[in-house]
């Protein structure tokens, strides 16, 4: 079974600036402080009731490369550094880094960046993930992987050895913490419900009744709704789905629910709902 997780990114000596240029969600990287976003989490599907979490360190030098071009001399380079994972809470051991596999702990050290294109040209390349900023074709990386027997919340520690022109040297740490998702039911009522929609968000209100796409693991109570209104603050106007008139153009003008909305949901009755939503993340 897969589960969903949040991924929360908190990150000490925000005022700091780095001399590493770490990617931050935008088209083109920027320096960043040290509140940036260079760790990235992957939860592996439910294997036998266990998971494997791989943390993620993504960093790119001031001139936005990993590996320089030929001829190019990068001032702060992160290609080679070393990075330190320690899991602070949480069920699991550390497997295996980018470096290779490792005997079963809880912390590892000096895990040294990879090219991921020099990686991928390599004959044995290890694994590379997705880079943080859409469009990069070479990010540094160094990862861990950790092992979790009972899948559960987890707290690591990640720190990189940086340092800016004319200070000393310090780390930087950041916390990779993952949360376990909740799924949530609601009993709707004959007539007229008042509630918040908690799960996924920007999902089609015809997943989010049907329980598919995105709410796949909810019930499916689109035969027991009439119809749905939500409140779009934008255009202060109420939007309307009706499950009945999926299929006629022009009858539905809700596209989507956000998470946190509030919504008015006729039910068809005589008896009351329950309206199971799947597990999303804290």
């Amino acid at each position: 079974m897969t589960r969903t997780f949040r991924i929360a990114i908190v990150a000490a000596f925000a005022a700091v600036l780095l001399a590493i240029v770490f990617l931050t969600p935008s088209a083109q990287p920027v320096p960043a402080a040290a509140a940036g976003n260079p760790i990235g989490i992957i939860v592996d599907a439910d294997t036998g009731g266990s998971q494997f979490a791989y943390i993620v360190f993504h960093a790119l030098d001031r001139d936005g490369f990993c590996n320089p071009p030929t001829g190019a001399v990068s001032l702060h380079p992160v290609l080679g550094i070393p990075v330190d994972f320690i899991i602070e809470t949480g069920g699991g051991v550390i497997i295996e880094t980018s470096a290779g596999p490792m005997a079963p702990a809880r912390s590892v050290s000096a895990v040294p960046t990879f090219s991921t294109a020099l990686n991928a040209a390599s004959a044995s390349p290890v694994r590379a993930f997705p880079p943080l900023v859409s469009g990069i074709t070479d990010e540094c990386q160094s990862w861990v992987k950790v092992s979790q027997s009972i899948p559960g919340p987890l707290r690591v520690l990640v720190s990189v050895a940086s340092d800016d022109t004319g200070t000393p040297q310090f780390d930087t740490p950041f916390v990779a913490e993952l949360v376990k998702a909740r799924a949530y039911s609601l009993t709707l009522n004959p007539r007229w419900n008042l509630v918040t929609w908690q799960g996924a968000d920007d999902i089609a209100p015809a997943d989010a009744l049907n329980g598919a796409g995105a709410a796949k693991g909810g019930s499916d109570i689109a035969g027991d709704v009439t119809a749905l209104y939500a409140w779009e603050a934008a255009t202060q106007s109420w939007r309307a789905y009706f499950p009945a008139g999926s299929g006629v153009p022009g009858a539905n003008d809700l596209v989507s629910l956000k998470r946190g909305q509030a919504l008015w949901i006729a039910v068809r009755g005589p008896k009351p709902v329950t309206w199971s939503i799947a597990a999303v993340s804290n």
